[in-house]
């Protein structure tokens, strides 16, 4: 059994964002990372963070000081 910390196994070629990721973990280098999520939005009962909830129903919560730019969208049909 491989270790726990162990990259899956992928029989597909990695993308590029898979290989720089990858390298940075192995190396213990920092990154910046840009994330784009969609999903609808409230206030975290800290007051502090926001979650948004994504399609598949999970939520994600962050600092508003991570975010760098917000878009007004419209809902795609069946969705968020």
């Amino acid at each position: 059994m491989p270790p726990a910390d162990a990259p899956p196994a992928v029989s597909e070629p990695l993308s590029a964002p898979d290989v720089c990721l990858a390298e940075a973990a192995e190396r213990g280098h920092p990154l910046e990372v840009i994330l784009v999520l969609r999903g609808r939005v409230r206030r975290a009962a800290d007051g502090r963070r926001w979650r948004i909830r994504v399609q598949g129903g999970r939520v994600v919560t962050v600092s508003a000081e991570w975010v760098v730019a917000a878009t007004r969208i419209a809902p795609r049909p069946g969705g968020t």
